[in-house]
């Protein structure tokens, strides 16, 4: 059995999760439970996951470039009952 690599070279490579979820006014939400402050709404799943792969990897590069730790949130925050989980991975 051959292993997956989890980077691309020099590009690493990282697992968000996410959780999105309907609010009062019908507009989509999503939230990334392993990574604190990133937040966003959107009319579709599409837009969410998309705004927030930038905003993830803009703060992720920005804790590498300072060379701090990228603080991961582990075990991720709770989901609610109203959400709906998904798996982001991405490559900076």
């Amino acid at each position: 059995m051959t292993s997956l690599p989890t980077t691309s070279g020099d590009q690493p490579a990282f697992g968000c999760v996410v959780y999105i979820r309907r609010n009062e006014a019908g507009r989509l939400c999503g939230r990334v439970a392993n990574l604190d402050g990133l937040e966003t709404e959107g009319a579709s799943e599409r837009d969410i996951l998309a705004a927030l792969v930038k905003a993830t990897r803009a703060k992720i590069s920005s804790y590498l470039d300072e060379d701090q730790r990228v603080p991961w949130i582990d075990p991720p925050k709770a989901k609610a009952d109203d959400e709906t989980k998904r798996f982001l991975p991405l490559h900076l």
